[in-house]
């Protein structure tokens, strides 16, 4: 049987899922757990794989990635590859963990990615005990929904909200925002002019189909099992065609990694004036603003800004961490880092 086709674009949006050899368990503890969630963190500064969502189940794993190049299988690859070396010597193991080769899914819109982040937030409920199993979803469709009542409600909402292995704790609120997990697109896409208002909106959002008792999949547009999108771009990325960039999004286009100079001189153009006359600035954000956009939008390795700005790595992480989570308070900001983005996509 022919290998499923795999394909990698620059600024593309991916489902990435891979499962435990022979349905065998891909992970044996919160240790297992934590370390392939380090190798994840590591993504967005090797590969400029920004992360978007997740979620660990005992024998596989969902990921929502967005890529900076054309690079997605091998970026997979080194993390399938590094983290089943840790497993195998954590756990005196030898051989085959991964079933084989990861699948991945080609998302052609962002509406799109974010009901593909709803269905891997939505994993830990997909079992039988709380009535939302494959078996039960399929009977739900020919016979209906049943009222699931309070109590069972109450079951699948506190199951979902207190699974400890997947982003949507973050999403919700729950947990603060790790400097790898890029929530900023996922996080907006339902609405609300603050965080909170966000945080409820997105959460309404995912809880709305457990509450029901109907898990909508994502997958009816699925096209030759690989790409999720209009037959026309289906057939234009499955034929080997080049995707037009012109008809790309400004976010999608900036996803081409950046020089850090290109940066530079974008924030310069926005904010009318060279960066040596703000940059050093007491009390001016210009600097970490920069630094944010050049890191988490345009493909710039934190060790390349940090160099380039004489700073320790941790402190060039911290920079862009702090002025990351302060972005929705502060609306010159906000406003800062759209012009950025949008001066950028257009060099």
């Amino acid at each position: 049987m022919a290998r499923p086709l795999r394909i990698d674009i620059a600024g593309a949006w991916y489902h990435v899922m891979n499962r435990g050899h022979r349905a065998g368990a891909l992970f044996l503890d919160d240790t297992d757990r934590r370390r392939f969630l380090g190798a994840a963190a590591q993504l967005p500064e090797r590969f400029a794989l920004e992360v978007h969502a997740f979620v660990l189940m005992p024998n596989h794993y969902h990921l929502l990635v967005r890529t900076g190049a054309a690079n997605l299988s091998h970026a997979i690859r080194w993390l399938n590859v590094r983290y089943a070396i840790q497993f195998n010597w954590a756990h005196h193991c030898h051989g085959t963990l991964f079933q084989g080769r990861f699948k991945s899914v080609l998302i052609q819109e962002e509406r799109q990615a974010v009901a593909v982040a709803r269905y891997i937030h939505l994993n830990p409920v997909r079992v039988g005990g709380l009535g939302l199993s494959k078996i039960d979803q399929r009977r739900a469709r020919v016979l209906g929904c049943a009222n699931p009542g309070a109590e069972l409600v109450r079951r699948r909402v506190e199951r979902l909200r207190e699974y400890p292995w997947s982003s949507y704790r973050v999403y919700s609120g729950a947990e603060p925002n790790p400097e790898w997990l890029a929530i900023d697109v996922i996080g907006r896409s339902c609405g609300g002019r603050n965080r909170a208002e966000r945080v409820a909106a997105l959460r309404s959002y995912t809880e709305e189909p457990i509450r029901q008792g109907v898990l909508e999949s994502p997958w009816e547009g699925l096209v030759a099992g690989v790409v999720l999108g209009e037959s026309g771009f289906a057939r234009q990325v499955l034929s080997g065609q080049k995707v037009d960039e012109a008809e790309q999004t400004p976010a999608r286009r900036i996803r081409r990694r950046r020089r850090w100079e290109e940066v530079v001189q974008a924030a310069e153009k926005v904010r009318g004036m060279k960066w040596d006359q703000w940059a050093e600035r007491h009390g001016d954000w210009g600097r970490d603003a920069t630094m944010y956009v050049a890191v988490r939008h345009g493909g710039v390795r934190l060790p390349e800004v940090a160099g380039q700005q004489g700073m320790m790595y941790q402190a060039a992480a911290q920079a862009v961490l702090r002025f990351g989570e302060g972005l929705d308070k502060d609306p010159a900001r906000s406003r800062f880092v759209e012009q950025l983005r949008r001066e950028l996509s257009n060099i």
